[in-house]
């Protein structure tokens, strides 16, 4: 997988996650098919946005809901027994992609869209913890949002899913501040 394809699916792993954001007025992002299209859309899974149909929605809600405990888990080995665990029912197949072989992980018997997302959201996450360590994986300290993301920092000082939350917290200590020296 070279380095686009990998941030990619890093991106469709944290996306999914943050599928449910606390901060938006309807928490939830993959209400009905066309949200879910949407998301897929977004993440380039266009022809799985094509193929997605109405029982996909509340499995890819639970993919959600699982790859979300790897972010939340209390060890690096938890995570990745999270993880792998979506990768059981899975088997690795070299494909010709874009001119490039590449590693896929396809599910044996693919049942719905969650089947064949669920390896590559758990792969990209497995792989970066392999290369780059389980403490890239983190959850917005930006009260009260809830967001995950990974932290490719150099300096691994990332502490917030978005410059939204970023400033949203320096505004608030500011305001603190302002109030604590006016007092």
């Amino acid at each position: 997988m070279d380095a686009d394809d990998f941030q990619r699916e890093l991106d469709l792993a944290v996306g999914l996650v943050n599928t449910w954001d606390y901060l938006e007025d309807e928490p939830e992002q993959l209400g009905d098919l066309p949200q879910l299209r949407t998301f897929l859309g977004e993440h380039r899974a266009t022809g799985e946005a094509k193929a997605a149909s109405e029982g996909d929605v509340s499995r890819m809600r639970t993919l959600r809901r699982r790859v979300r405990t790897a972010f939340e888990a209390e060890s690096e080995a938890e995570a990745v027994e999270i993880l792998n665990s979506l990768l059981t029912d899975t088997v690795p197949q070299l494909k010709l992609s874009e001119g490039a072989w590449r590693f896929t992980y396809e599910p044996k018997a693919p049942r719905d869209l969650a089947d064949r997302m669920a390896p590559r959201v758990a792969g990209a996450l497995l792989e970066l913890i392999r290369t780059e360590g389980w403490d890239r994986f983190g959850i917005c300290e930006g009260h009260p949002c809830y967001c995950v993301f990974v932290d490719r920092s150099r300096n691994h000082s990332r502490r917030y899913c978005s410059q939204l939350c970023a400033d949203r917290m320096a505004a608030a200590a500011y305001r603190r501040r302002a109030r604590e020296q006016s007092a």
